[in-house]
C-alpha cells in the first residue's frame, strides 16, 4: 500500500466526536430540576425580590455563581491535556467571600456573633446543597469523562466545586439567612464537601 492510501484510510477511520465542554448543555436539565424540585419541596423565599435588592444578602448568590462559573471554566482547560489551566478565578472568589466573612464579623457586636454563624437553618443548609449538587457535578464529570484529564483528582475537586457552587446558587433562592458569617460559613463547608466527594469519585472514574 502506498503512503498517500495509507494516510487516506487512517483519516477515513478517524471518528470526531463533540468536543467536552458542548456536553456541558447537560447542566441546564440538571439545574433545572434541581430548581422544580427546590420549589416544590422547600419553596422560594417570600421575600425574594427585596433580599436580592440588598447587596449583602445578594452576595449568596453572586459569590456561588462566582465560584460555578469559574470551576467549569477551569473544567473545559482540564479536560483538555496539555491546556494551560489557571485557577486564579477560584481564589478570587475564595478571598472575596473571605473578606466578606471578616467584615461580617467585625461588624457583628460579639454577643450577636455565635447566633449569626450558626443560624436556624444550618442543617438544611448542609443537606440541600449537596442534594442540589449531585446532578450538576455528575453532568460536569460526564463532561470530563469525554475529554482526557491528566490530573483526575483535581479535574474532580473542580468539578465539585462547579457542581455545588450551582447548587448553593440555587438553595439561595430559598434561603433566609442573610449574614455572610453564615452563608459563608455554611454554604462553603457544603461546597467543600461535594468538592471532596467529587474528587474521590474522579480518582476512579477519571483515570486512564
Amino acid at each position: 500500500m502506498k503512503t498517500d492510501d495509507l494516510i487516506r484510510a487512517m483519516a477515513g477511520d478517524t471518528v470526531v466526536g463533540p468536543a467536552p465542554q458542548g456536553r456541558l448543555i447537560w447542566l441546564l436539565p440538571a439545574l433545572a430540576l434541581g430548581f422544580v424540585a427546590l420549589w416544590s419541596r422547600l419553596g422560594l423565599r417570600a421575600d425574594l425580590g427585596v433580599a436580592l435588592q440588598d447587596p449583602v444578602s445578594a452576595m449568596r448568590i453572586v459569590l456561588s455563581l462566582g465560584l460555578g462559573a469559574g470551576a467549569l471554566w477551569a473544567v473545559v482547560r482540564l479536560a483538555h491535556p496539555g491546556a494551560v489551566v489557571r485557577l486564579w478565578p477560584l481564589a478570587a472568589v475564595a478571598l472575596g467571600a473571605v473578606g466578606l466573612w471578616l467584615w461580617a464579623f467585625v461588624a457583628m457586636p460579639a454577643e450577636g456573633r455565635q447566633m449569626a454563624i450558626v443560624g436556624k437553618t444550618m442543617v438544611g443548609c448542609l443537606t440541600t446543597i449537596p442534594l442540589l449538587a449531585v446532578l450538576p457535578t455528575a453532568a460536569v464529570l460526564a463532561t470530563l469523562r469525554q475529554g482526557a484529564p491528566v490530573r483526575p483528582v483535581l479535574a474532580g475537586a473542580v468539578a465539585g466545586l462547579a457542581g455545588g457552587g450551582l447548587a448553593a446558587a440555587v438553595y439561595a433562592l430559598h434561603c433566609t439567612e442573610d449574614s455572610p458569617l453564615f452563608y459563608v460559613t455554611w454554604y462553603g463547608t457544603a461546597i467543600l464537601g461535594v468538592s471532596a466527594v467529587s474528587a474521590l469519585i474522579a480518582h476512579r472514574a477519571l483515570r486512564w
